[in-house]
């Protein structure tokens, strides 16, 4: 028989009642919960309560020394971060015996009532886990609530007849079941498990902002899917996902203490959503899912600095804040090919989000179609007409191909772009497939030299090598290795590099936000040549923006980061550079 497709507001009715029947049969559930009740705290100034849906401890195969891993990293997080309570997974409950590590985990949790095990599960026929009838009854004495599913890594297959068994009864239990696409076997695989179990309440996590293709009609077809946006951050995305109706299935997670919490949080803080909208994604929708669990108390930081306090609050940030690494669709584009879809890419769009963040906004543009899909010279056409529609406080970066242009060519097309007094910056790329310390780029770095402009690198190499040689080369240009907080790896070379050369900044952005990475940076290289950037609007700025804001960092080493740091970048620009495109709080 053909199992019926739920839409959200069935599945969200079937899940309230049935769920809640089966929880309280099993002595898990105190009440049913109603799908318009209000989660927000009243003695929080009715700001959203924070009950985080995934968070991830214990020790890690290939781990950097410097990673943060362990529950006092999570407790120092969650804390810092105004955030009221979590559910916690265990890294080895995957990668040693499930129920052994299942019912560590819940031991070690017991001391922390904000605090809730996930329990990793599989089938029972090989021996090595209790039957479903079993694990009902250890889930009710830990009072589990949530469970990841890891076929792939745990080696059973979920199609099998015998997996049956145990999915149909969480199915049936309405359990929180946490998975990824490849754990069930890519993401056709994902739809047919979907299809096969739709009464079973599902969290989607890990999907990442160039899967939007993927992950968008699963959602439409799915009322019982459900999504974090640990890496799914899309621009304008809780804004775009409520008006395509998907606000029951959006739930705050942060993977902490791997990444940021506070960048997570931003980007439900800032969304331009209804009030009980940010409710529900924070909190709400998970406790439903939780039939009832929830955090006891609303935890608020009481040392907040000023930065965190706006923040939390979602409100335009007094401080200035130079962004640099925007990109820019043409107006009224929401994509640029392959994988990426952006909403709202074009000028206003940018500029828009960019003016919901702070009083004082600003930053330097780039093309898109010049810098990733390799058209140059269209490129620099669209950074001329982006800053023509631009408010104050911006300037432009040029791009320039030397694998289909000639050095004359390079060296008149060069002079033409920088002839416009607001292009100050050089933003190679390495889909020209060329090094850039090769002598063909050597015609754009001479003339940057000259003319004291700046560079935002994307390494081409797995190295710091040909940022090394350039920086030593033309002293006069700052070099700006791009995504330098993507790892601690990237932070490694990034330091190196800074510490042989004065000119070498390290900008932030990349979608992993790691925990701690930022003041690794400053303590081992410097922080007064850390620089905010966002891939705007590849990633959505307000995830890069919270990671800096709730960074440990002293209030004044975060101003650096977010606005000094670049206006000291572009200082030696400030006599070109009209008086428009000036950062505004000049």
């Amino acid at each position: 028989m053909k199992k019926k497709h739920y839409s959200r507001r069935e599945f969200i009715r079937q899940n309230t009642l049935a769920g809640a029947g089966a929880f309280l049969s099993m002595g898990l559930g105190s009440a049913l919960y109603n799908e318009k009740q209000d989660f927000r705290d009243s003695s929080n100034g009715d700001l959203p309560l924070y009950f985080d849906a995934f968070t991830l401890i214990g020790h890690r195969q290939n781990k950097h020394q410097a990673e943060q891993w362990s529950l006092s990293h999570l407790l120092e997080e969650l804390d810092h971060c105004s955030i009221s309570g979590a559910l916690v997974a265990h890294t080895l409950s995957a990668l040693y015996d499930p129920m052994y590590i299942n019912l560590e985990l819940s031991e070690k949790l017991q001391s922390y009532p904000h605090l809730f095990a996930i329990w990793n599960v599989m089938p029972h026929h090989s021996g090595e886990f209790p039957p479903p009838e079993k694990l009902g009854e250890l889930m009710k004495e830990n009072d589990v609530r949530a469970v990841t599913l890891n076929p792939g890594i745990n080696s059973w297959n979920w199609r099998a007849d015998q997996s049956e068994e145990l999915i149909g009864w969480l199915s049936e239990e309405k359990i929180l079941s946490i998975l990824t696409a490849p754990a069930v076997g890519g993401w056709d695989a994902l739809g047919q498990f979907l299809d096969r179990y739709p009464e079973l309440p599902v969290l989607l996590r890990n999907a990442a902002w160039s899967e939007q293709r993927q992950v968008l009609p699963l959602l439409e077809k799915h009322g019982n899917l459900h999504l974090t946006f640990n890496r799914f951050q899309i621009n304008e995305g809780p804004e775009d996902l409520l008006e395509r109706g998907f606000g029951d299935q959006l739930i705050f997670s942060s993977h902490a203490p791997e990444m940021s919490a506070g960048a997570h949080r931003m980007y439900i803080d800032y969304a331009e959503i209804f009030e009980e909208d940010k409710a529900k994604i924070a909190s709400g929708n998970l406790i439903r899912l939780l039939h009832g669990q929830e955090p006891p108390v609303t935890r608020i930081n009481e040392n907040e600095d000023e930065l965190m306090a706006k923040a939390r609050r979602g409100t335009p940030l007094q401080s200035p804040i130079l962004d640099m690494h925007m990109h820019i669709l043409h107006e009224g584009l929401h994509g640029a090919g392959a994988h990426y879809r952006m909403v709202n890419g074009g000028p206003k769009g940018v500029f828009n989000m960019m003016n919901r963040l702070s009083e004082k906004p600003g930053g330097g543009i780039m093309s898109w179609i010049g810098v990733v899909s390799g058209d140059a010279h269209a490129g620099n056409e669209s950074v001329i007409k982006a800053l023509d529609a631009a408010p104050q406080g911006y300037w432009g970066l040029g791009t320039f191909d030397p694998s289909h242009y000639s050095q004359d060519e390079l060296s008149r097309m060069i002079a033409e772009f920088y002839s416009d007094q607001r292009m100050i910056g050089m933003k190679p790329y390495p889909h020209y497939g060329i090094q850039y310390h090769h002598h063909s780029y050597d015609v754009w770095w001479e003339y940057g030299n000259e003319h004291q402009l700046y560079a935002l690198v994307h390494r081409s190499r797995g190295d710091g090598l040909e940022v090394e040689v350039l920086a030593e080369k033309y002293p006069n240009v700052r070099w700006l290795i791009a995504h330098a907080g993507g790892s601690y790896e990237w932070a490694d070379i990034a330091i190196e590099a800074m510490n042989k050369f004065s000119n070498v900044y390290a900008e932030l952005t990349f979608t992993s936000v790691p925990l701690g990475i930022i003041e690794y940076l400053a303590e081992y290289a410097s922080e007064d040549r850390i620089v905010y950037g966002s891939d705007l609007p590849m990633r959505d700025p307000r995830q890069q923006l919270g990671w800096v804001i709730y960074s440990r960092l002293p209030l004044a080493a975060k101003k650096k980061v977010l606005a000094q740091n670049a206006l000291d970048v572009i200082q030696p620009c400030l006599d070109r550079l009209p008086a428009y495109n000036h950062p505004v709080f000049l």
